[in-house]
């Protein structure tokens, strides 16, 4: 399907539901946005502001429910936007899932399976880590079809600030660049004693905000924390004094970061660009507190604590406020939301045909329609074997099919009530075969759609 007429079928699709000219500002804002927002049509197009946080567990986020946590800003985000309640990584490990955000393809698509260094360090001990200094340059992976590389080439100003963790250098879509690849201290010199490092990425962005208020821009605002090692400004223990919260360091360290959050929201206010700024924040992993098949700090597994995400969405010229969107996301449906809210969906190929998530968000779909996926390699398999798993997410449950090459003895496939059992304690795999084979099933069918041969065998392993 030509790509004219791609978005006049999305389009066509909006107007169908009543949702263009009829219902309200905001929705017929997302015409404008949708189909002429681009730089120098003469419409005003959004800005962008991605926020994105390094191993944040929803749980760290007051608008998820947890009390006995101190996110005002976030949270505050959140009521006047739109809180994904079930968005999921589609490999939970940084760089997989940044590559993800960044082209909307699954890991075996751009092919960034692994984290990237320039080198392996000395004495680490994760064997995934090699030498990988520049995966845009590198013919290895599919990774320059990115929203900040169409973007920057539709005329918005550009910056990344903080990690990338996708090599060291510029890959020469941001306009300005203030980052890192990983690995990195919070505080620029000795802890409580020195400049605290998201501080000073904030002052930056804020400067970025002033310089660019009179244009179009997109911030990509990367914060390693809440990475350990967790030693924010002592200050930020206040909230939790008395309170008895395990991992208090962990928690302080997303307080910290709401602060800064803050700090850029008043940047946008302040310059009067506020509501027509998209924002969005998320993280590309959690982390989990028990031991879950040997991993390294808690990720790099398809169970909820580091699979499933935070995300919220705040754009008042078009998304609805306090709403709580239940279906399932994944971090792939990011880059063709940001681009049809830019008004760049057009410039697409058709893989990302209907995956924005602004119709449905708009006309209140929320029906649970997408194929969840979870593609990942444990850092630590069972019994010291490395080994690969897909996870398929429905409404209900989660299957989770794994694929121990070098010992199949060692197999372990579970099958999880998430109505039920959301702590994914009791796997009915053996109960319940009757879900096993539907599930398998879909997700065969999904690997056959989406090229990925693992999910077909391991979904063909069960189908009956």
């Amino acid at each position: 399907m030509p790509r004219s007429v791609r978005r006049r079928s999305i389009l066509g699709a909006l107007g169908s539901l009543g949702l263009l000219g009829s219902a309200s500002a905001a929705q017929r804002a997302l015409a404008q946005a949708g189909s002429a927002a681009e730089p120098g049509s003469g419409q005003n197009p959004p800005n962008f502001l991605f926020i994105l946080l390094d191993k944040c567990r929803r749980d760290a986020i007051g608008a998820y429910g947890r009390s006995d946590v101190h996110t005002p800003n976030i949270d505050r985000l959140a009521a006047d936007g739109v809180r994904f309640d079930n968005c999921y990584a589609p490999q939970p490990l940084c760089g997989p899932c940044r590559a993800s955000i960044l082209t909307g393809k699954y890991p075996h698509e751009h092919g960034m399976r692994k984290n990237t260094y320039p080198y392996v360090p000395n004495g680490s001990n994760n064997v995934y880590q090699e030498p990988i200094p520049d995966p845009f340059g590198d013919p290895r992976f599919a990774m320059w079809d990115n929203f900040p590389h169409f973007l920057n080439n539709a005329g918005y100003r550009t910056a990344h600030i903080g990690k990338w963790h996708l090599g060291e250098r510029n890959p020469g879509f941001f306009d300005v660049w203030k980052s890192f690849n990983s690995q990195i201290h919070h505080w620029l010199g000795e802890p409580f004693k020195s400049p605290y490092r998201p501080t000073i990425q904030t002052d930056h962005a804020i400067e970025f905000i002033d310089d660019n208020a009179d244009r179009p821009f997109f911030l990509y605002q990367s914060y390693y924390s809440p990475h350990e090692p967790n030693n924010p400004p002592k200050r930020f223990h206040e909230p939790y004094e008395g309170k008895n919260v395990e991992h208090e360091e962990y928690y302080a360290s997303v307080t910290a970061l709401d602060e800064e959050i803050g700090r850029m929201i008043d940047a946008l206010r302040r310059n009067d660009v506020l509501d027509n700024t998209f924002i969005i924040l998320t993280t590309e992993h959690g982390r989990t507190w028990i031991d879950r098949l040997g991993t390294v700090a808690g990720m790099s597994i398809s169970y909820d604590e580091a699979a499933r995400l935070p995300l919220i969405m705040h754009y008042p010229r078009v998304l609805p406020a306090e709403l709580v969107w239940q279906s399932g996301v994944s971090s792939v449906d990011l880059m063709p939301t940001i681009m049809h809210a830019a008004g760049l969906y057009g410039r697409l190929d058709e893989e990302y045909e209907d995956r924005s998530l602004i119709p449905d968000l708009l006309s209140g779909r929320d029906e649970w329609t997408r194929e969840i996926v979870i593609q990942n390699i444990a850092q630590r398999g069972i019994d010291g074997i490395l080994f690969e798993e897909r996870a398929l997410r429905s409404e209900r449950w989660k299957l989770i099919l794994r694929d121990f090459a070098p010992r199949p003895d060692k197999r372990v496939d579970e099958l999880y009530d998430m109505e039920n059992d959301p702590g994914e304690t009791n796997n009915l795999f053996s109960e319940r075969q009757d879900v096993v084979m539907e599930l398998a099933g879909r997700l065969a069918k999904w690997g056959d759609q989406h090229g990925d041969a693992l999910a077909v065998k391991l979904g063909r392993r069960y189908m009956g």
